[in-house]
This record gives C-alpha cells, structure tokens and sequence, in this order.
C-alpha cells in the first residue's frame, strides 16, 4: 500500500470523527468520549461504528495505532515543519512487548490487545497494536516514573493472568520482553504528549528482542535491568537469561535501592539518634523526613532503623507504593505487601519492649485520606511511647495533625560525597580516578543520587547515565514548567538574560517572566538580581539538554 492510499481514509473524515480518533488515541473509554463530546453513550457507538469501516478496523486499539503508524510515517517525512509547531522531545521509556503465535484464534488476540490497551490508558502510556499476533505499550512518553519497569512487568503479569483465565494452551506460547531506551516524540509546551510520536530506538530493540524470545517467557535487556536502582525490584535474577512468566509472579516490588554507607547528614542522624534515646523512655516523637528525589531519605531511614535494632529495640519498616502497582505497601521486616490499615494498627498497638521505631518511608505515595489517617494513629502512637519517622517527598501536614519535627535533606557539600562514588566505582581500574572522584563529585552538586549513578555509568558518554533521566524527568514532569523557557536557558551553559530569553523565545517579558517564576518557585530556576537565569542545578540543565532534538 503506497503513502497516498494509506493516509487517504484521514482525508475523508469529519471533524467530529477526527475529534473521536484523538480521544481514542489517548486511551478514552466510552464514557469519557460521551462526556468530552456533549453526546449518548448510544451515539458515541454509532460514530465509533462508522469510523472503524471507514478506517477499515475492527476495534479501538487498531485505529488508535493506525493513525499513530501514519503519522509517525508522514511526519518522518517532513520533520522540520513538525519541528515548527511543537517541541521534540528525546525522551526516556520503557517498551514492553508481548506477542502471540501466528496460528493464535482472533478472540485471544483481541484480550491480548484489549488487556494492553486498558492497562496502558490507565497508566499515561501508549499502546500500539502490530501485525502478527503483537503490541506494544510504551512507559515515560507522557510522564517518566522510577517505577516504569515495575508496571511494565506487572502488565505483563496482568496479560498472562487474563490469557490464561481464557485459554491456558495459549497462555503457555505468549511470549515478551522489556528495553528501556529513548522515543522521540512530540510534546506539549508545558507537558504531555501531544499523540504524535516520531521514532523510538527502545521500540525497535524490543521487537528484535521479542524474536529470540521462546514461547512461555519473557526477557529484560540491561538497559531496563539498570533502572531498577531507582525502584528496587526483588527476585530479578543477576543472568541476562530470560525469566518464565511464572518468575514475574514471584518478583516483589519491594521499593528497595542499593545500599551504600551512610554519607555526611550527621546533624540529621544526631537528632533521630537522641529521639531514639527518648523513646527507651517512654517519650514519642513524630518525625518528617523530606526531600527530593535521590537525596538520602530512604538511606537515613535504614540508619536509624540499624541504631534501634543495635539497641535490641522493636523497629516496624514499611514502604509506600506507587498506585499504579495498587494500593498497597511493603512490610521490609517480613518481606511482604501490607495495606495502609495494617500500618494504622501497628501505630495505635500498645509498645513492646522499648525503644520502638516505626517507620513509613515513601508516604507522599499515599492519597491524602490515607496519609491523614496515619497521622492520626502516629498521634496514638507518640502517646505509647513510640518513635515515628514519616518519609517522603513532601508530607501532607492538616492544622489537627500531630506535632512534627520536620528535617528537610538538602544538598550536601561535594567533599561529603567523595567515599560514597569511591565505593559506587567499585574495585574497577579507573583511570585517573582521584580526578573522576572530584569531577563526579561536583557534577552531582551536593546530590547522593546523582553521585552514585555518575559512579556506576563513569565509562558513558557525554549525555546522562539513562537512570538520571528518568530521575530528572520524573520531578519535571510532574511541575508542568514551560519547556520552551528551559531549553532556552539549556542551551546556553552559562545562562541566559531574561531580555535575551524573551527576544529568543519571540515573546513579550511579562509572559516569559511569569513562567520563569513558576520554575523559580519549583527550585528549577534562579534569578539573579540583574535579571540573569541559570538552572539551579548542573544536572538539571544536561537533563534538558539531552531532550533537544533541533
């Protein structure tokens, strides 16, 4: 089928089918289409009737993909007027690729691509569906998350579990992979994806991947292997050999990062230290750790609980989880998921032997309710007696919550981090590594996360270690910044002028001011008193630079 034939059937739609098809590429169900058009639900069947035999498709996903397949093919050709209207992103993903046996009936070929295709609207991905028997979903293009590999395992799991509640026989020759790796794809100014994605390298590795893949398994490249030390995944088997679908059902997501010693924060470890003192005398505190992402909080946690523990006291450890794995935690003493109410009747128990330590790391995971319940019991448990240490992010505080003692991590001085990259490089021939230790060190800027993962990929190239952008894209992507502004200033290693930003940007200095506030307010942005701009950290600004495409 040539180019004309193939982009044809969008000539001859309405724009109210052209509506439909957009809403449909953004993983809408029904109702929503309903609601977003003013229509039945009746009536929103009609159009879809008529617009799957104009496109020639028999359901939603395949017109979905198919637009997404001509678009991607049209604008590869002219990429310089797409170039005009939107931003180009390089942006870091995870793909996950699944695929049945050519002889599969079409009924388990339609739950197959039914069961991505929901998952995928649900979690801000993007399904494609393939010929032969395939699809595609694809993690990080609307919003990056430290847990991508998590939810794309757990949607393969998902897809199994359907397949086999239908036909076990075909269950057993489903076949799957996982990359990570980079999509080019079109953005909006201030965030998300706009339904056009141009390329992606990870796409085309997991579908070569998938070919060396037997049927009742499932493989993981390096690349997605290495994201895991940002949200730690239990039961991943060191060998690069593929994993049977009954392996994904006994892995845990545990949260857990790898560990190295603990780093400087000894004003911090000093404080939890003489709470934990007071706590052996019946005297509770509530504390609040905060912090962005890769600044120790979870690192700190694990000290205090190893004090208390040295002590011969009672330490209860849990972690919150993301909602898109469910709504549940992880209890790190017996290895198990737990809810928010097993974690509320740990807090109102009557102590045991003193001192006791209660720890809920990752809290800001955790809808406001929830979090306003725990607060709540920690209040109960402060009067038993008890320690409690809420980590996370940023930690909801109601006027009727409970008194706090609130320490939030910031940067630490570079000289801080020298032992935690000397152990991150390993025991590996470095050249020059008195130097590689300084240059990491001031590259990270005060940041133990970033350090580590400098440490670990010192060997790669000039552009980020993939971790670290996936790092940095999580925490920007939730801001939703005007990107037109940061790559401005990106691109400019010394910064830029706010008059220089504005002539460049093509925009009047009331507008773009208003927009360097807000990523002002974010911590992404200074502002010096002679109007210059410069990002607020090195990494942030390589991060921005790694997404320009033109």
């Amino acid at each position: 089928m040539n180019e004309r034939s193939r982009i044809k059937p969008f000539a001859d739609l309405t724009p109210r089918q052209l509506q439909i098809l957009k809403l449909l590429q953004e993983g809408k169900p029904n109702k929503e289409l309903s609601e977003e058009l003013g229509i039945g639900l009746g009536t929103v069947k009609q159009h879809l009737v008529a617009l799957f035999k104009k496109l020639n498709v028999k359901n939603r996903a395949m017109a979905a993909s198919l637009a997404l397949d001509i678009r991607h093919e049209h604008e590869t050709i002219r990429p310089a007027s797409l170039r005009t209207a939107v931003l180009l992103d390089r942006r870091p993903c995870v793909v996950l690729s699944l695929s049945l046996p050519p002889e599969a009936g079409s009924q388990a070929v339609r739950l197959m691509h039914g069961s991505l295709a929901a998952i995928a609207a649900t979690n801000d991905a993007i399904f494609l569906a393939r010929p032969g028997n395939a699809g595609d979903v694809i993690f990080g293009i609307q919003r990056a998350t430290e847990y991508m590999v998590a939810v794309a395992l757990q949607t393969a799991l998902a897809v199994h579990d359907d397949l086999l509640a239908a036909d076990a026989a075909m269950a057993a020759q489903l076949r799957g992979c996982l990359t990570a790796g980079h999509a080019f794809a079109s953005m909006h100014r201030f965030g998300g994806w706009t339904g056009e994605a141009l390329a992606s390298t990870a796409i085309s590795a997991a579908r070569e991947l998938l070919d060396t893949v037997e049927p009742g398994h499932f493989s993981i490249d390096n690349a997605a292997r290495d994201l895991t030390a940002l949200f730690g995944i239990e039961g991943i088997p060191e060998d690069t050999g593929a994993l049977s679908f009954a392996d994904i059902v006994r892995l845990r997501w545990n949260a857990n990062r790898p560990t190295y010693e603990l780093t400087g924060r000894i004003a911090e470890r000093s404080r939890l230290f003489a709470a934990l003192g007071d706590a052996v005398q019946g005297h509770g505190k509530l504390f609040h750790i905060e912090g962005e992402i890769g600044m120790g909080k979870s690192r700190l946690c694990e000290e205090i609980s190893r004090l208390c523990l040295h002590d011969s006291g009672c330490v209860s450890f849990y972690r919150c989880l993301p909602a898109a794995l469910g709504q549940i935690c992880y209890d790190t003493a017996s290895r198990a998921y737990c809810t928010v109410e097993d974690i509320d009747t740990r807090l109102r128990a009557q102590t045991g032997q003193p001192p006791e330590l209660i720890i809920v790391d990752d809290i800001h995971l955790l809808p406001a309710a929830q979090q306003t319940a725990l607060a709540s019991a920690a209040a109960t448990a402060m009067q038993h007696g008890k320690l409690v240490v809420f980590a996370g992010r940023k930690i909801l505080r109601e006027q009727d919550a409970p008194l706090a003692e609130t320490m939030v991590l910031r940067r630490m001085p570079p000289q801080s981090l020298q032992g935690l990259v000397r152990k991150a490089l390993g025991k590996d021939t470095v050249q020059d590594r008195t130097n590689k230790v300084l240059n990491i060190c001031s590259a990270a800027a005060g940041v133990p996360l970033f350090a580590i993962e400098l440490a670990r990929h010192y060997d790669a190239d000039k552009q980020l270690p993939l971790t670290l952008q996936v790092a940095v894209n999580t925490r920007l992507d939730g801001l939703h910044l005007d990107r037109r502004l940061l790559r401005e200033v990106a691109c400019q290693a010394a910064g830029i002028s706010l008059e220089d930003a504005s002539h460049n940007m093509g925009e009047d200095i009331a507008t773009v001011e208003k927009y360097l506030n807000d990523s002002i307010t974010a911590g992404v942005l200074g502002r010096s008193a002679d109007d210059w701009i410069s990002f607020t950290h090195p990494l942030l600004r390589l991060a921005i630079n790694d997404t320009i495409t033109d």
